[in-house]
Parts: C-alpha cells; sequence; structure tokens
C-alpha cells in the first residue's frame, strides 16, 4: 500500500469557491498519487456528475487527508467499486456505483475532513446501484443521505452519553455498521442464489439462467432496513434498557430477551422458532406482504420488527432472529456483521447433509476485538459429533464487487463470495476464538482483501 503524499498547492481548497468541474478533475489527475489520479478519471465518467461543489467536495475529501483510512477507502473504491457486466445477465452500470453513491451524498451533504463514515455508507451501496433498476437507483440516493444524516445523530447521542463516539471506529467496522442488509441476498424470496425452500412466484434468481432481472425495489425494500426501522429501533433499544456503554453486555441482553429467555429458562417466550423439520409442513410458512415465505427464510426486518412491536415476540429461524438483533445493534451505531457456521452431518439421521447456524459478530471498540455472543457459540455443541467438521463464513460489506455474488459448492459446504471462509474448523475452535475475539487488523484482512 503506498503511502500519503499530498501536494502542499492543494492544501488551500475552497468548496465555496466557483469552479468547474473540470478544475477539481484537474487537480486530481495531477496530484500525481494514487489512487487520487485515477479517482479524477473515475469521476469524469460518472453519467450525473455535473455538480461542481460535490467534485470538490470529494476532491478536498482525497486531497486534504490526514487520516490514512482515507486513501485506503478510496483505493479500495477504485478497484472494487465498478462492476464486472460478466457477473450479470443483464446490462449493468460500466462506471463506478460506489464513487457514483458519494457524489449523491456530497450533492446532499457536508463531507466532513477525513469523512470515512460518508465513504463507507458509499461504498456498501454502490452494490445495490449496480444491480437495482431506476427505482432502487433513486431510492438509494435518498436513502444513503438519510444513513449519513441517522448514524451522525447517533455518533452524538453516544458522545452525549459518553459511550465510544462511531466516527472514530476503524475502516472495517464502519462498513459493517452501514451495510443494512445481513443475509438477505443470501435466502428468502429475492435472494440471490436459488433458495428451494421459498415458495414465492417472485425470485431475482432463476437456477437455470441465472441473474435474470435488475433488482426490484420491493427486494430492495424487503431486504434492507428502513431508516424508519432504524429510528424506532433506538428508541425500542433505549426504554428496554439494552443500549449501554458496554458492547458485549448490549448485545448479551438484546440475545437473551429475544432468543434464550423463556419460561422455566426454556427458549420461547420472545421468540416463535418453527424452521425445523420437527414442525408441521402447515406452519413452516408465513404471508408476508403478500409473499408465501418460509418462516426460517423471512429475511424482512422491517416486517419482523412490528410482529416483534405487536406481539413482543420475534419469529423466524436463527437467521431471521440475527438480523434482527443486526438492526438493532447498528440502531444505536454497534457494528455487526454475520457468521454463517456449517456443519457437516454424514453418518447422522438428519435429512439434510450438513446443518447451518447464523448470528451475529460485534465489534467491542474498546477491546478492539470482534466478538460473537457465548450462547450462540454453543448452539448445537450439545448434539453435534466432535469430529464433525466445520465452515465458518463471515459476511464480507460488498466493497470489491466484481465476483461478490458468485458461489460454489466445497463437498457438501455451500460456499459463497459474500463470505471470508475459514475452513476445516471445528465448533470448539470457533467458539474459543470468537468468545475471546479477533484483533481489528485481522478482521479488515478478512473483509477487505480476501
Amino acid at each position: 500500500m503506498s503511502t500519503t503524499t499530498v501536494s502542499a498547492t492543494t492544501q488551500w481548497i475552497n468548496v465555496g469557491e466557483s469552479h468547474p468541474v473540470s478544475y477539481y478533475v484537474s487537480l486530481l489527475k495531477s496530484s500525481g498519487t494514487q489512487p487520487y489520479v485515477q479517482l479524477g478519471w473515475e469521476l469524469q465518467a460518472l453519467p450525473d456528475a455535473t455538480n461542481a461543489t460535490a467534485v470538490a467536495k470529494i476532491t478536498y475529501l482525497a486531497l486534504n487527508a490526514t487520516n490514512p483510512e482515507v486513501k485506503e477507502a478510496f483505493e479500495l473504491m477504485m478497484k472494487g467499486g465498478t462492476p464486472s457486466p460478466s457477473d450479470f445477465t443483464y446490462t449493468v452500470p460500466s462506471w463506478n456505483t460506489e464513487l457514483q453513491v458519494l457524489y449523491w451524498l456530497a450533492c446532499q451533504n457536508e463531507l466532513k475532513k477525513d469523512d470515512t463514515l460518508a465513504l463507507s455508507i458509499a461504498m456498501v451501496h454502490g452494490l445495490w446501484v449496480t444491480m437495482g433498476d431506476q427505482q432502487v437507483r433513486e431510492t438509494v440516493k435518498k436513502d444513503t443521505s438519510d444513513l449519513l444524516v441517522f448514524l451522525r445523530e447517533t455518533n452524538e447521542l453516544r458522545r452525549i452519553r459518553g459511550y465510544y463516539p462511531l466516527e472514530e471506529y476503524p475502516l472495517e467496522a464502519k462498513l459493517s455498521l452501514s451495510y443494512r442488509s445481513y443475509l438477505s441476498i443470501l435466502s428468502g424470496p429475492f435472494a440471490l442464489y436459488y433458495d428451494p425452500t421459498c415458495l414465492s412466484p417472485y425470485q431475482v434468481f432463476d437456477p437455470q439462467t441465472g441473474h435474470i432481472e435488475p433488482f426490484p425495489l420491493r427486494g430492495y425494500k424487503w431486504g434492507t432496513i428502513s431508516l424508519d426501522t432504524l429510528r424506532q429501533m433506538r428508541k425500542v433499544m433505549d426504554s428496554k434498557g439494552w443500549i449501554t456503554g458496554d458492547v458485549g453486555k448490549t448485545v448479551s441482553q438484546i440475545e437473551d430477551y429475544l432468543y434464550f429467555s423463556g419460561r422455566n429458562g426454556k427458549k420461547g417466550e420472545h421468540w416463535y422458532y418453527a424452521a425445523d423439520f420437527s414442525t408441521p409442513e402447515k406452519s413452516r410458512f408465513v404471508i408476508v406482504d403478500g409473499l408465501n415465505v418460509s418462516i426460517g427464510n423471512i429475511n424482512n426486518v422491517n416486517w419482523q420488527f412490528n410482529y416483534f412491536m405487536k406481539n413482543d415476540q420475534g419469529i423466524g429461524g436463527c437467521t431471521d432472529e440475527a438480523a434482527l438483533v443486526d438492526g438493532l445493534a447498528k440502531s444505536w451505531g454497534i457494528a455487526t456483521t454475520a457468521h454463517f457456521r456449517m456443519n457437516k452431518l454424514s453418518g447422522t439421521t438428519r435429512r439434510t447433509e450438513f446443518t447451518a447456524h447464523t448470528y451475529v459478530t460485534y465489534f467491542d471498540p474498546q477491546t478492539r476485538l470482534w466478538k460473537a455472543y457465548s450462547k450462540q457459540l454453543l448452539i448445537d455443541k450439545d448434539w453435534m459429533p466432535e469430529d464433525s467438521a466445520s465452515f465458518l463464513g463471515v459476511l464480507k460489506p460488498p466493497v470489491k464487487q466484481p465476483g461478490y455474488i458468485r458461489s460454489k459448492n466445497e463437498d457438501v459446504f455451500f460456499v459463497a463470495n459474500i463470505f471470508h471462509m475459514i475452513r476445516n474448523t471445528s465448533l470448539d475452535e470457533i467458539a474459543n476464538t470468537w468468545a475471546i475475539g479477533v484483533q481489528t487488523q485481522e478482521m479488515k484482512q478478512w473483509l477487505l482483501y480476501t
């Protein structure tokens, strides 16, 4: 990774001065420093970059940076922000969609010096601009601006209460915090991978032809937490006393209430789990927004949260519970991402060749470690054979778009590029590693560079 070299002549950039777009593009191209030279060319290639003030803000953010993670973010954006047309069977943008989202943000908001939060929001939403139809793109333009306002507000609330400010998180934590879709592209009615359990009349993915058409607005709204939901979640977290300055305690309180508490210590009081084969067939599906979906693969956090508020109980499988925890945590600026754990079941009497479990892993800014809740880590240990092979997928934010949505099978395991895969491990090793925690520097390598 090259070092930051900024010409002294660029330090005086004033975004309030009146210059044409070409002026700022020329400053970037003549800086003599990558990735800013490429940034100039890619700004020039955007189809709608006509607002000179917005382009000036991006130029200022790039050339006046003092935080090396600003340069790192731009390097990642330049390398991964333009989609590969071979990943799709329909026409996708030929320009850098992550940069386009940053431009939209700059049109609607002020960018702070060293604003890696704005960069993170832009980077994780570029994929939706790539995949989505025109309605999705217009919605992303508004959503990302609203998200930046929301997270800045959340940062201020955290500061007032003496909690660790989210604007001081490392880049990988901010990217994970900004991603609002958990595993909705993995399973459910709008998954990018074929889901045989889904009885929806509509699926984005066709098992014969692949990704057949641009992602629809209905699918984007289904699988992405809305800003209205996040604001309501923030109030609920406060009213129930879940939010504290201790991230681990906050996550454990959410998990215990939703999934692990119940009458006589049994799971079930605040969560209705009806996604396994022991449940009667007619009870394994539910109508959500007009679609008949598997209770184990709802992946609609907006609906799930409303259901929880009405019933004081969630519904679904582990993916649905984890997605709800993910949203609740993020409503107060806690950075989370997904674990997708698979275990081979050779020699068992189960109906499938492997079993899977998903839950959140969270960033603890006080220790600079990524951890998972201990009770989630111990699920399945009471019956799983000790020599059972395990794979662990850690969800990566969609920063490196080329190849991101591709997948394959290895033995009985499903392996998708949306995950950093840890292969040939065990339940014990996974539990021990994530109870102690993974250093944020290592997590950065996993999430951004694999």
